[in-house]
């Protein structure tokens, strides 16, 4: 059985990458979005029937190694790279693309998925290879489109020791601050989602130094948009775990922090 199903989906996959794309002849219609952290962006729930089904009006860049041209494909999971021995995931980009572009007639969303699992923030920062190729992905997409912001959910790797966690804010705010010099805009618009409310109550992760490191990690993420111009932040709750380790988000908790990216966005550039 399990044969059968991977099968279905590497045919889901092929079918998908043959399938042409209409990448609007406006760059100004061709809204673009990097998605950066680690697994609770890319994914940490399995996919399921019609995932690989594309989204209508949304496109996704395929990972292409230095030297090689990223291409477009249809917006559909799996969106993130991964290594060849990991599973596709289910994350919140699509439902984020998919609300962001509902009431945006003539508008296509392109995806920049650049998330990877199990990376700290430092891993993820200028001057690892997991930045470069984020940066060289989006500045290949804006020859064809308009960058319109970075969503960042990711924090998890920096509860693991204290001095991970009192790194962090620091961290972060020279992260946004790298995004915007490297892709020449000083005011673009930086989102981050908050860890799981659940999170620090799995077995793994419930020891009071933990929490503790938890606890912080989240009001750093909560005070970004008062102390960072044009950031944004998104809150967790309500959502649930994918499984007992309680760590990412299940399937239905993605699809509502996408929506919720998609209105924290729209209330950053709503008229007071």
């Amino acid at each position: 059985m399990k044969t059968i199903l991977s099968l279905l989906t590497f045919t889901a996959l092929s079918l998908q990458a043959e399938e042409p794309v209409n990448i609007p002849s406006s760059k100004e219609n061709f809204h673009l979005f990097l998605l950066m952290g680690q697994s609770n962006m890319s994914g940490g729930v399995g996919l399921a029937a019609g995932d690989t089904q594309p989204v209508p009006h949304v496109l996704k860049m395929r990972y292409a190694k230095e030297g090689d041209e990223p291409k477009w494909a249809p917006g559909a999971h799996p969106l993130h790279p991964r290594r060849p021995n990991k599973k596709a995931r289910f994350g919140p980009g699509l439902s984020f693309a998919e609300t962001y572009v509902a009431d945006k007639p003539g508008v296509v969303v392109g995806l920049i998925p650049m998330a990877w699992g199990g990376r700290s923030i430092e891993q993820l920062g200028k001057g690892s290879g997991i930045y470069s190729d984020a940066i060289r992905h989006t500045k290949a997409a804006m020859q064809v489109g308009t960058l319109k912001g970075v969503l960042w959910h990711q924090g998890e790797s920096d509860t693991v020791e204290q001095t991970r966690t009192d790194a962090y804010e620091k961290r972060l705010h020279r992260l946004v601050e790298d995004v915007r010099e490297d892709l020449g805009n000083p005011q673009l618009p930086f989102i981050v989602g908050n860890l799981a409310e659940f999170y620090g109550t799995g077995k793994d992760h419930k020891a009071p130094d933990r929490v503790a490191r938890i606890t912080k990690i989240k009001e750093i993420l909560r005070s970004l948009p008062k102390k960072v111009p044009h950031t944004g932040f998104v809150e967790s709750t309500d959502c649930t775990p994918a499984a007992r380790a309680k760590v990412h988000f299940d399937r239905k908790s993605c699809v509502l922090l996408g929506k919720r990216y998609a209105k924290v966005y729209a209330d950053m550039f709503a008229k007071p």
